[in-house]
């Protein structure tokens, strides 16, 4: 039954860690429509190397898979198969053993069907049941109620009644239960539980029907609109936010509202949250801090309630054929999708559809995914709103382009088109243009100054100022890059006049800016949907009257900004705003309190940092090339024991020639950094000699790269949370003392090029019980052998990978390690030749590699 949680258990264990330990090879693929043999073995193959086959005869794929995965172990998923023809899974099953690999490769198959496949495949099979009564109240109760909100007693009466009806299935429990949360009145809950849909007696239409319920409750006619429009997408695909907002703006489905002072984007993502909430959209992947939705995607089931309510406006063809192509019926929407399909007469019949089907004309919407190599003429299309146009195989678009007058989204990525006409500066009312992948594309028509209600574009190559400046209703612009031009002010005029910008945006050259009243002139601050902004100046060298402290000076950021860079500045301060983190317009200063990452790369002759102890938010702070800075405290804070940061989960430091200390007056060690920090990175910094981690600290990842003048790591005795350690190219280190007691979370350690370093702490091995990567050498030439690895036998039962450095004249290795059974790949690597005699043999291990660097 679809929604049982077939595709959830199997992705369980694909993601297993046990699983990612002892498969080589992973792959997942959809396979929701019946494809021939060949095909699949194209997929297969697709999803394992990560690009098509160069041949798609059987004997090609079998050799080309045999390649990729001789010598391994590998784990395929075929999710949602449908084909259950005895005589098919057989004919595979032969094709997949002559794909020769290692013992103990699995293929896991997930379907509907009961009766699919081998007898063999059917004796292996695990039919899934309902969840248990328990189970399912806790899944509802996590979607119906807030976090940390006791239910009301009347509700979770009616709500564990609800949960009887939905039958086990998790996928109505979270749909159900997501809608649910919006209400707190118990007539609709005892609505939605006394309905006629759970007496439906066909198990497939009552699911159907129950999933229609949450869809019936949307809260507008604007979430329904768009939800059913959804459809236009094949099944399994990654709908991409960005996208779903700016498709559904073109069809008019949402509107700004003025009220709420929202535009046509903010009131898209509620839609978008909307249907996250009440499990429509599943899936959800944020960007790296969390926050916003990136990603997102349907079940098949609600898929299949999206298309039925949508049957008779949208059609969506995968792998057409011509008399699927020759049946069309009247629709307003139309996506074709041919990843397999290289037929010329195929491609000459969609070309001839557009070209001469009366019915294109009512076309709102064109998806094309895949090559259509003949260049046709757009003039049927007169009511296109919405044209994709995905690996269009043209190096020229028509000029008749430019008389689809209603056209609002177009996107011709991955093309190779060269040039586009003229007249692409009659689409006024354009919003989206997407030519991501269009490396031939360099040029760009000066018509294009005309497209006033462009909002979104996005191109490889960056598009000419004289031409972005003229583009007012522009909202992102990708790649987000403005240069400043020398002597004529381009640039800032540009850039004053699109006042709408959000999102990223890079200001580059700014040496070539006059003063700070033309960089006021930018007017950075009001420019309150920018969440991300970088200043560049392109070089550090012969600065010596350069006015980058007044420069930047003037282009203050928006109070709202979350991602700040600075790169190349030459003064040996920032300016005012920039040292106390908050903007001060018109007298009124405003703490940039929304900001979660920082960098501060090539700015040479800087003495100080900012101010970071007021930013609740700040996550990551990168500080690179900054010669100048003996510590990381700001001059603003002086005699502070304070840490760097309340927040900070990140922190790298790069090539920093002269720093010695984190805080004046206080060991290195993360307590003063910050008391959350989780990553440290350290590379290139010659001047810390020292570093003392025996306060007790959350840091779970230090890498310690290159800093020739570190002597001694005192302690790392508080840092009992690690899972990462990595210590190389540390020339002076002469020793590691004071490990935690116990550290049973290190699952990975690189302590390499170390060659001052004569012997590792001796109880490192009890410490780091549970490690499951190791990685050493080589240390200090004048050893006659490895130093001793006592104890390393108490990591048998987790010791996965081993890397040994060594020099040429360390004749053995450690005997210990023979002991490590699970050992399942050993890597040797010696600075000029190999001096080992001989090599223990394990029967455990499946990769070994001897390797010599001259």
């Amino acid at each position: 039954m679809g929604g049982i949680g077939k595709t959830t258990l199997a992705k369980s264990v694909f993601n297993n860690p046990k699983i990612q330990q002892h498969f080589d090879v992973k792959s997942w693929l959809c396979v929701s429509v019946k494809v021939d043999i060949n095909t699949l073995l194209a997929k297969i193959y697709e999803s394992v190397v990560g690009e098509k086959p160069k041949s798609e005869t059987m004997a090609n794929l079998v050799r080309d898979l045999e390649k990729k995965l001789e010598a391994k172990r590998y784990l395929l998923v075929l999710d949602d198969v449908w084909d259950e023809e005895r005589l098919y899974w057989e004919d595979f099953r032969s094709v997949m053993i002559n794909v020769k690999s290692q013992i103990g490769s699995s293929i896991l198959v997930t379907t509907r069907k009961l009766d699919i496949g081998t007898k063999a495949m059917a004796m292996d099979s695990c039919p899934l049941k309902g969840l248990s009564n328990n189970h399912c109240w806790y899944i509802f109760k996590e979607r119906a109620f807030l976090e940390g909100q006791s239910p009301q007693p009347e509700l979770e009466e009616i709500g564990r009644d609800i949960v009887k009806k939905c039958c086990g299935l998790p996928l109505l429990l979270n749909v159900i239960g997501g809608m649910l949360q919006n209400y707190s009145d118990p007539e609709k809950w005892l609505a939605i539980k006394n309905s006629k849909v759970w007496d439906l007696e066909d198990e497939r239409e009552r699911v159907q029907k129950s999933l229609e319920l949450s869809f019936d409750n949307l809260p507008n006619s604007m979430a329904k609109q768009c939800f059913t429009y959804c459809s236009i997408f094949e099944k399994d695909t990654l709908m991409e936010r960005e996208e779903l907002v700016q498709l559904w703006m073109a069809l008019g489905l949402i509107q700004s509202d003025e009220e709420r002072n929202k535009e046509m984007e903010d009131v898209g993502n509620d839609i978008i949250q909307i249907l996250v909430t009440n499990s429509l959209f599943q899936d959800v992947k944020r960007d790296e801090y969390g926050h916003i939705i990136s990603y997102c995607s349907m079940h098949d089931l609600v898929h299949d309630l999206s298309l039925s309510l949508s049957k008779h406006e949208n059609l969506c063809l995968v792998d057409a054929t011509n008399d699927d192509i020759a049946c069309i019926p009247q629709v307003k929407h139309l996506a074709f999708y041919e990843e397999e399909n290289e037929d010329d007469e195929f491609n000459a019949r969609v070309s001839m559809f557009i070209e001469r089907n009366t019915m294109a004309r009512s076309l709102h919407t064109l998806f094309i995914n895949g090559e259509v190599e003949k260049k046709f003429s757009f003039q049927r299309l007169k009511c296109i709103r919405i044209l994709k146009l995905n690996g269009y195989g043209i190096k020229k678009l028509d000029d008749s382009i430019g008389g689809l007058v209603h056209l609002r989204y177009l996107k011709l990525s991955s093309t190779p088109i060269r040039v586009l006409p003229e007249s692409i500066g009659k689409l006024y009312h354009l919003q989206t243009l997407k030519l991501q992948n269009c490396y031939h594309l360099n040029k760009f028509p000066e018509s294009m100054k005309n497209l006033i209600s462009l909002r979104f574009c996005k191109s490889e190559e960056s598009i000419p100022n004289n031409i972005v400046g003229q583009l007012t209703s522009l909202r992102t612009l990708m790649p987000n890059s403005l240069g400043m031009l020398r002597n004529d002010g381009h640039g800032i005029k540009e850039l004053s006049r699109l006042k709408h910008l959000s999102g990223k945006l890079c200001i580059s050259n700014l040496e070539n800016i006059s003063s700070k009243q033309d960089a006021v002139m930018a007017d950075l601050s009001g420019k309150k949907k920018l969440n991300e902004i970088e200043f560049n100046w392109s070089t550090n060298y012969g600065v010596d009257h350069r006015n980058d402290k007044e420069v930047l000076g003037g282009l203050q950021t928006p109070g709202g900004v979350k991602i700040l860079r600075i790169r190349r500045f030459s003064g040996d301060n920032f300016p005012e705003w920039v040292m106390k983190m908050a903007i001060n317009i018109q007298g009124k200063e405003t703490p940039l309190d929304k900001l979660v990452e920082i960098t501060l790369s090539g700015c040479w002759s800087c003495l100080s940092l900012p101010t970071f102890e007021h930013l609740p938010h700040l996550w990551d702070l990168k500080l690179e090339n900054m010669d100048s800075l003996t510590c990381l405290r700001s001059s603003n804070v002086t005699g502070s024991t304070k840490p760097l940061s309340p927040s900070l989960r990140s922190l790298r430091l790069y090539n920093m020639k002269r720093l010695e200390k984190w805080i004046d007056g206080a060991p290195n060690s993360s307590k003063m950094i910050s008391p959350v920090l989780q990553s440290f990175v350290i590379r290139h910094c010659p001047k810390i000699i020292l570093l003392d981690e025996c306060h007790p600290h959350p840091l779970v990842s230090l890498e310690i790269l290159g800093c020739n003048g570190l002597v001694s790591i005192n302690s790392i005795q508080g840092l009992t949370s690690l899972e990462s350690l990595e210590i190389s190219y540390c020339q002076s280190l002469l020793e590691i003392s004071n490990l935690p007691n116990q550290c049973h979370s290190l699952k990975t350690l690189q302590i390499t090029d170390c060659y001052k370093l004569t012997s590792l702490p001796h109880e490192m091995f009890d410490c780091f019980a549970f490690l499951s990567g190791l990685t050493l050498g080589p240390f200090s030439k004048e050893l006659d052998s490895f130093p001793s690895l006592q104890g390393v036998e108490k990591l048998r039962n987790h010791l996965h990978s081993l890397e040994l450095r060594g020099w040429d004249h360390w004749d053995s290795m450690p005997e210990e390690i023979q002991h490590l059974t699970s050992l399942t790949s050993l890597t040797v690597f010696t600075i000029s030749g190999f001096g080992m005699r001989e090599l223990p043999m394990w029967s455990s291990i499946r990769h070994l590699r001897l390797q010599r660097a001259k």
